[in-house]
This record gives structure tokens, C-alpha cells and sequence, in this order.
């Protein structure tokens, strides 16, 4: 039986693949086998950079408010 291995594929601003988590704002959970195929997706574990994160300079990313709709 072929192994199964967890990954996250990166996605740049643009909506394309990168290896570069630096440049990544989205990320795709997914189970590959030994040749690299995706077997398996887990929209459930899948992720996306907060908009507001990347707006305003450095001291302000740790200490903004959240504005959440209740």
C-alpha cells in the first residue's frame, strides 16, 4: 500500500503556486502519495491570510483590534 503524506500547497497574492512562504496568502491542505499526486484534500485544515494583517506598518500588526460581526 502506497504511503500518504500531509502537505500545504502555498498560493501567492496573484492565485499562483509558491514555495515562497513569504509571498504565500493562502494555503491548501492536502494528502500526496509517493509520486506526488494529490490523493486526498482537506478543505476543513485550509487557510487564508487576514486581509487586514497586511495592511499598515509592523507595529500595528500585533496590536489591532479585531472587528468582528457579531
Amino acid at each position: 500500500m502506497a504511503e500518504r503524506h500531509t502537505k500545504t500547497i502555498l498560493y501567492d497574492a496573484d492565485g499562483n503556486r509558491t514555495d515562497d512562504e513569504r509571498l504565500a496568502v493562502r494555503g491548501e491542505v492536502v494528502a500526496v502519495d509517493d509520486a506526488g499526486r494529490v490523493v486526498a484534500r482537506h478543505p476543513q485544515l485550509d487557510w487564508e491570510v487576514d486581509p487586514t494583517s497586511l495592511e499598515g506598518d509592523e507595529g500595528e500588526l500585533a496590536t489591532r483590534p479585531r472587528h468582528e460581526e457579531r
